[in-house]
């Protein structure tokens, strides 16, 4: 069990950052504009590490059930990343951030 968590450490990293991210964000955004920089630096790191270990994933299988199969679930899985950036644009809610900002000026 150790092991497979090694493998996948950058997946529980991308993990424990979303949990910290949610706990600390209006901390956060309360803290001034450099923190909510950093803070915006550090998901978006924490993003690429776990879309990284998702599209390897992908391949792995991909290479596993082989050709017209494989190439279908990775196209699949760029279209679901997607189609949830598309449904998270689409909810129409405003920003946190632009809200602070606004009452900061305020």
């Amino acid at each position: 069990m150790l092991a497979k968590l090694r493998s996948e450490r950058h997946l529980v990293a991308a993990f424990l950052a979303a949990l910290a991210g949610v706990a600390v964000e209006h901390h956060l955004l309360e803290a001034g504009r450099a923190a909510s920089l950093i803070g915006a630096a550090l998901m978006v790191a924490a993003i690429v590490l776990a879309s990284m270990r998702v599209a390897h994933h992908a391949e792995v299988l991909a290479a596993k059930v082989g050709d017209p199969y494989g190439t279908m679930i990775l196209t699949l899985s760029a279209v679901l990343v997607e189609v949830v950036i598309l449904a998270i644009m689409m909810t129409g809610e405003t920003s946190p951030t632009w809200c602070a900002i606004r009452s900061i000026r305020q």
